[in-house]
């Protein structure tokens, strides 16, 4: 048994004594529904989304069945968390384009002409701006932004979802993000043994225009919860100008911190689904286990997509002589020592400042309201309808999910 791992033990067996693993499973799960957009916020969201596909089959001159627009990331997982400031959420968008209308067109030339069907989409759009595989939507006045990624079947005889995209370096990448997300929310849906048996599915039909998950993420969601855990650490550890601009751009990935939690909670359900009594034991097991499953040959590191395994989510490690290796480690020394303290301390003693450097201003603000109600459990915390933290109109985009728009 490693050290980490008796660790995490030791931090439950305080909880225990001190009785309070259900208070601090209800802050943090009170803590993490403040991090999605409120109904209003999605209800606009959508909006603009379900319109996309048809706007875009206009300005293309094609069928409508031949554009179909489906989410990816974390809004299709259901692991989106707010940004810090006065930023926006992202939703990343996938509009797989089939008909033939681009055979034989080479990736700068789709890209361009996507562009091109994009700009004057609508008033409040904006004019899209290019990224190396996306192109940006800004929305202005409204709290998010979309990153709307064009892609063709992966050859003429391949439709679904087996993808090409343009990517500026090697002209055409592969794309799987349906995949990518099926596979996260197979696993998301095993249960252990402290569990409910029953969870509300959400199947996404196959319409031209996928629809926006909008569950709500249940009382046994574990793994969506502790991406989002971890997510939010990562955000507040590298907010700030205490961490330089180049660790900021190093810092881990949201799709390779999904990708090793999901392993995680898979190997430890098959291993054993009845050997942990709480969430709360799982999350700081999953925690734990995160740098063991990245993989390393011959002095590369490897993060392999589970969907399309000749792609390594951790290739630009193997470029930036090992900053990225380092980064990941520095902020996975950081999560575990916090978690560690944070949770050792008496939950009605806990200080604001230790909840701030921790999580940041969600986390405060969690705190206070509930000192304001006493807690009733980590089921009553799950349940409950935690008002969204106010935000000023969002003006600056900020990406909270991975820079290949997997997670």
């Amino acid at each position: 048994m490693n050290q980490k791992l008796s660790l995490s033990k030791s931090v439950i067996a305080s909880l225990v004594v001190r009785q309070q693993t259900q208070q601090w499973e209800s802050f943090v799960v009170s803590m993490l529904k403040r991090l999605e957009l409120d109904a209003s916020e999605l209800a606009r969201a959508k909006a603009h989304y379900d319109i996309l596909a048809q706007q875009l089959a206009r300005k293309l001159d094609i069928a409508d069945t031949d554009v179909h627009i489906v989410v990816q990331g974390s809004m299709r997982t259901q692991t989106t968390i707010s940004p810090r400031g006065n930023a926006k959420f992202d939703l990343d968008i996938v509009v797989k384009l089939t008909g033939g209308l681009f055979d034989g067109t080479d990736s700068e030339t789709f890209f361009a002409r996507f562009g091109e069907a994009l700009t004057g989409l609508n008033d409040s759009a904006g004019e899209p701006k290019p990224k190396p595989r996306c192109w940006r939507l800004e929305y202005t006045g409204e709290p998010f932004y979309f990153d709307v990624t064009p892609a063709l079947p992966g050859s003429q005889l391949i439709t679904g979802t087996d993808l090409r995209v343009r990517d500026p370096k090697t002209k055409w990448s592969p794309s799987n993000p349906e995949e990518f997300a099926d596979w996260f929310c197979h696993i998301a849906d095993l249960r252990f043994g402290f569990e409910r048996r029953v969870m509300k599915g959400f199947a996404l039909d196959h319409a031209q225009i996928d629809p926006i998950p909008s569950a709500p993420v249940e009382i046994d969601d574990v793994l969506r919860r502790t991406v989002q855990l971890i997510k939010l650490h990562r955000d507040n550890y590298y907010y700030g100008a205490s961490i330089s601009r180049e660790r900021k751009e190093a810092k881990p990935i949201s799709v390779i911190l999904v990708t090793l939690a999901t392993h995680a909670y898979q190997d430890l359900w098959m291993k054993d689904k009845s050997a942990f009594a709480s969430p709360i034991e799982l999350v700081l097991e999953i925690v734990d286990q995160l740098p063991h499953r990245i993989e390393r040959a011959n002095g590369k590191f490897r993060v392999a997509n589970p969907a399309l395994t000749r792609e390594n989510f951790a290739e630009r490690w193997n470029e930036d002589g090992g900053l990225r290796a380092k980064e990941f480690q520095s902020w996975h020394t950081q999560l575990t020592g916090d978690l560690e303290l944070l949770f050792n301390e008496d939950y009605d003693s806990k200080s604001e400042q230790r909840i701030r450097s921790v999580f940041g201003q969600h986390g405060v603000d969690s705190w206070k309201a509930s000192r304001a109600t006493p807690a009733a459990g980590v089921l009553a915390g799950l349940r409950a309808t935690a008002p969204a933290q106010p935000r000023s109109n969002p003006s600056s985009p900020m990406p909270v999910g991975s820079k290949n728009t997997l997670a």
